[in-house]
């Protein structure tokens, strides 16, 4: 569910700030990728390699942003 919302708010903000909604989702599904392999499975699943260094600017900073968050929030309900 986390992986299949992330990757619709991924479509939905790619269309609303001007960019291809498909490129936009398929590189933020790649925060649930295990790593750069999963980069790679995920991108040649959707024949689109050339997005890698998207997908790996994703994976590092938003994959650190996303777990900060969740922390973050887990800490509240302490």
């Amino acid at each position: 569910m986390t992986v299949m919302t992330s990757t619709a708010v991924g479509f939905y903000i790619s269309r609303r700030v001007g960019l291809y909604p498909i490129e936009g989702a398929v590189v933020t599904a790649c925060h649930s990728g295990m790593g750069g392999i999963g980069d790679v499975a995920i991108l040649t699943a959707a024949d689109r390699m050339p997005l890698m260094p998207f997908a790996q600017i994703a994976t590092r900073i938003g994959g650190a942003i996303t777990l900060t968050a969740t922390l973050v929030l887990l800490a509240q309900f302490r």
